[in-house]
């Protein structure tokens, strides 16, 4: 009897999906264009068993991610909180901004999707995040959204809006600790270029 486990790098794209779709596996990934965010973005709307499988790995990778950040200084991590972003944002052909509120020591209370939007725009509302950020004893905040037409510059109107939260949010204490955009493997973090 042949082990279920083989190092995944050892394993051809197709063999992967094999675990899920089993012979069908060779038509998915072409159906997919040969593109594992393709794969990902048709995992968010599971259909049958073998893709609400895939969806259930998926959300285990990124419960992972959030179990990581909750048990440290989020600023410590700057990697892991990447790869949650990116599995957060990954398959979704939507802008999306989400919060992460923290605690004192930075260490992740919740991350939320606050607000979801265009291909090209999401309206964000400060008063929801800031009636969010005291609901949860948030001390600090990190906001990221997408842009799901790969181009991973922040605009300018991102950084009028981080400016407007960061002032409403000083008002009761909360620090904006970073806001990062993020484009397909790319990430920005107005932390790290100097803009917040």
């Amino acid at each position: 009897m042949s082990s279920f486990y083989s190092s995944p790098t050892a394993l051809a794209d197709a063999a992967l999906l094999e675990r899920f779709f089993g012979p069908e596996a060779e038509d998915v990934w072409e159906g997919c264009d040969g593109s594992w965010s393709k794969v990902v973005e048709l995992a968010r709307e599971p259909r049958t068993p073998a893709w609400d499988a895939l969806a259930c790995a998926i959300e285990i990778l990124h419960r992972s991610f959030a179990e990581q950040l909750s048990a440290r200084n989020v600023l410590d991590s700057p990697g892991v909180v990447r790869q949650f972003l990116r599995t957060f944002f990954e398959g979704k052909p939507y802008e999306i901004f989400v919060v992460l509120y923290l605690d004192a020591q930075n260490r992740l209370i919740r991350a939320e999707e606050a607000f979801r939007g265009t291909l090209t725009q999401t309206s964000v509302y400060p008063r929801e995040i800031l009636r969010r950020s005291l609901e949860l004893h948030a001390a600090g905040v990190i906001f990221s959204h997408q842009h799901p037409s790969g181009v991973c510059e922040p605009s300018s109107a991102d950084e009028v809006l981080t400016n407007m939260l960061k002032s409403a949010l000083t008002l009761v204490d909360v620090r904006v600790l970073d806001h990062i955009v993020v484009a397909g493997d790319r990430a920005v973090s107005f932390a790290e270029t100097g803009r917040l």
